[in-house]
């Protein structure tokens, strides 16, 4: 709906940089080292009387952003309850490492008798997930004596690098409960801020103030409860979005959001047609690379995969001012200049990209999507920094091709993930025409595994596993790993096959996998021993024969559900194991095959006993993504029943053997 002047706001182009100074629950507590002070009621508090039997409560929280200084300062103390809200102690601060700066941590722990114990330990650095897989750089750091009673407090500041001009929003649930909290905002000077709101607890308004800041104060809000498989939690939480209106209105343009896309979307046009252009070296730099008489599909993998060999700048580490200076790299003012330089960022790589698609032949065009690892694209947010992912759309008569080369490692006709069934603008001359990107289907994002095992007679596997991953599995991986050693990489694989197989597993990698290509398929192969995996019996062995589910995390446990359900994209895992049965032994029963299914999701998995070798097939596709709250008891059920497939075991029989005289 339409408020504060326009409607919602969306994450900023630079929305990672965002989520670092506001995913965490955390107030600013300006540049002071005192502590606020703690009251009475704050240390005999026993209980959340929102949320009884919470682990937690937020009691204080302060958030402070600056807009004009390019900072965030944050605050918060937290009330623990029970032995499971001592977890809170464990902080973690988000970050993107290269962008953005985290500075002045100061924390401490008040015991329950009012005597504190201030933070002096080690601050370290490590790898986050959150909810929908996405990972984050944290600071992090363990709070000293934390009891029953305690009482949690820490700041911090993040800053931002100077010319990251991105709009600002506040977060203004975490999944525990906030008794108090305080919101600021500084904005920049001589432009005109405008915001929105998402389910704003008690519908109270943000204040401007007289000096132009922006102020919000709230009690009592819910906690916001996370759930395994869920969309980005931001795009739910309740929260209020900041834009600037800019030039367009300050002269009377924007009246309705379709004034602001349409004007918008004139200004992108001019700028990618002034960029592209129609040049005559990238007419023949067109005709080097394809041929008159080749079909359509083959010029444009032709022409995808030089401009893959352009070197893409996005994906690479940000790089100090001294190294900046000392390479020199001259700025590309058009798609020349990238052909010639050989380098790009991802929106110059893409532009080329577009140039030679038209040089043979082709009508394309820059799309501008909002990446659904973020937040949805929404109209009403008269912000193109929502828009923050770009691809090409190329057509030929009714056939339609949406790529993306300057995705590094992106195989042809394949999209990431987050710009799939993702909505945007393409720029036209006249305006902004809204797209929507193709979803993605259940065989762009495959896991074949295949084993070859021997069971010796203490129930000990040895053997090789051969692991094909595929499309968004491939491209997920080489991304993830694009900026470390070999080294590094070789360990990254080990320790996921270990996590698929039982504890104490050993895994060493034996092959080299492609890593820096942009082939569909990464494969590996891995030999391994799994020990103590068949359990004794008397004379028999039981085997759980589908070994890599047999640490398996099962999804959707809980009886109930609050949030949809939210995969990253469709997939499928096909496992294929054989195992070859130690001297006398044979199989005594093996588990019927079972299929199960909804419209989008199937399993099927089948043991076969042949000639001393037993042979596991299990196939499990889940077509859709996205799936709202009531379609939970569906998936639950049938995860159950994955559940229940992959759990049988085969049962062996020692069995005598024949004597000679």
């Amino acid at each position: 709906m339409f408020l504060s002047r326009i409607a919602p706001v969306l994450f900023s182009l630079n929305s990672l940089l965002l989520a670092v100074g506001l995913v965490l629950p955390a107030p600013a507590k300006a540049e002071k080292d005192e502590w606020p002070p703690i009251a009475p009621e704050e240390l005999a508090m026993k209980s959340d009387p929102t949320n009884p039997g919470a682990p937690a409560i937020i009691l204080n929280r302060e958030e402070h952003t600056d807009d004009v200084a390019g900072f965030d300062t944050s605050y918060y103390r937290i009330k623990v309850f029970n032995d499971e809200g001592k977890k809170y102690a464990d902080v973690e601060i988000p970050f993107v490492k290269d962008f953005s700066k985290v500075e002045d941590v100061k924390a401490r722990t008040v015991r329950p008798d009012g005597t504190a114990a201030d933070f002096k330990g080690q601050i370290f650095e490590k790898v986050i997930v959150k909810a929908g897989g996405v990972k984050y750089l944290a600071k992090t750091f363990a709070l000293p004596d934390v009891q029953v009673g305690s009482i949690i407090e820490y700041k911090y500041k993040i800053r931002r690098p100077e010319w990251a001009l991105y709009n600002s929003r506040w977060i203004l649930q975490h999944e525990l409960s906030t008794r108090k909290a305080k919101f600021s905002l500084r904005p920049y000077r001589g432009q005109e801020l405008a915001w929105t709101w998402h389910a704003l607890p008690g519908g109270k308004a943000p204040e401007k103030r007289e000096d132009g800041t922006v102020h919000l104060q709230l009690e009592n809000i819910r906690g916001f409860p996370e759930e395994e498989y869920m969309p980005p939690p931001d795009s739910l939480k309740a929260r209020v979005m900041f834009f600037y209106l800019g030039e367009m209105f300050d002269r009377g343009e924007i009246r309705w959001p379709s004034d602001f896309w349409k004007e918008r979307g004139k200004k992108a046009y001019e700028g990618v047609e002034g960029f592209i252009g129609d040049r005559k070296e990238i007419r023949m730099a067109a005709a080097e690379i394809v041929s008159a008489d080749d079909p359509p599909d083959a010029k444009l993998r032709k022409l995808y995969a030089r401009v893959q060999q352009i070197r893409n700048l996005s994906f690479e580490r940000e790089k100090t001012d001294q190294e900046q200076k000392r390479e020199k790299l001259k700025d590309n003012k058009n798609v020349e200049d990238v052909l010639k330089h050989g380098y790009g960022y991802g929106d110059e790589i893409n532009s080329l990209f577009a140039a030679l698609a038209r040089a043979a032949g082709f009508d394309a065009a820059l799309l501008y999507v909002a990446g659904r690892h973020e937040q949805p694209f929404e109209l009403n947010l008269l912000s193109w920094r929502q828009l923050n992912a770009n691809l090409v759309l190329v057509r030929l008569g009714s056939q339609e091709w949406y790529l993306d080369p300057a995705t590094r490692f992106c195989p042809y006709n394949l999209l990431p993930w987050q710009e799939t069934d993702a909505r945007g603008v393409r720029p036209e001359k006249e305006g902004s025409a809204f797209v929507t990107t193709p979803s993605s289907k259940s065989a762009d994002g495959i896991v074949e595994r295949e084993a070859a095992l021997h069971l010796d007679v203490d129930g000990t596997l040895t053997g090789n596993i051969q692991v094909k991953f595929i499309g968004q599995e491939a491209l997920e991986r080489r991304l993830d790993n694009r900026l470390t050693d070999e080294a590094g990489r070789k360990k990254a694989l080990e320790d996921e096959v270990k996590e698929w197989l039982p504890k104490g597993s050993s895994v060493e990698l034996k092959s080299t996998p492609n890593w820096d290509s942009s082939e569909a398929s990464l494969s590996a192969a891995f030999a391994v021993k799994i020990q103590d995996l068949a359990a004794p019996a008397g004379r028999r062995l039981l085997l759980p024969l589908a070994i890599f589910q047999v640490r398996e995390k099962y999804p959707f446990r809980s009886t109930a559900r609050v949030h949809p359900i939210y995969f990253r994209y469709p997939f499928q895992e096909l496992d294929t194991i054989s195992v070859t049965l130690p001297k006398g032994y044979q199989v005594e029963s093996l588990p019927a095959p079972r299929s199960d299914g909804l419209p989008f999701c199937r399993y099927e998995i089948a043991r076969r006993s042949q000639d001393g070798t037993l042979r596991l097939e299990r196939r499990l596709v889940m077509d859709g993504y996205s799936f709202p709250a009531p379609s939970y008891s569906f998936l639950r059920a049938f995860y159950d029943s994955v559940r229940a497939g992959d759990e049988e075991q085969v049962v062996l029989k020692a069995v005598e053997t024949a004597q000679t005289n």
